[in-house]
């Protein structure tokens, strides 16, 4: 009668990862931060742009109501 031999897996090296997790490199890191830096400096640009354009509906109306 044969016998059947069953396949052991080995278990992978330690010293060596599958699915590595590996930082990104500081270049990359701060370019992202110039980045992110420069995306928050246009919307709070934009944002006081806004706050002028409303200010400026708010005066016209007061000039208005002003001259009735």
């Amino acid at each position: 009668m044969p016998t059947r031999t069953t396949p052991v897996a080995t278990p992978p090296s330690p010293s060596i990862d599958p699915s590595p997790r590996t930082r990104p490199s500081v270049t990359v890191t701060r370019l992202r931060v110039a980045a992110l830096r420069c995306r928050v400096a246009a919307l709070e640009a934009e944002l006081e742009r806004e706050r002028e354009r409303r200010q400026a509906v708010v005066d016209r109306y007061e000039r208005l109501l002003a001259e009735r």
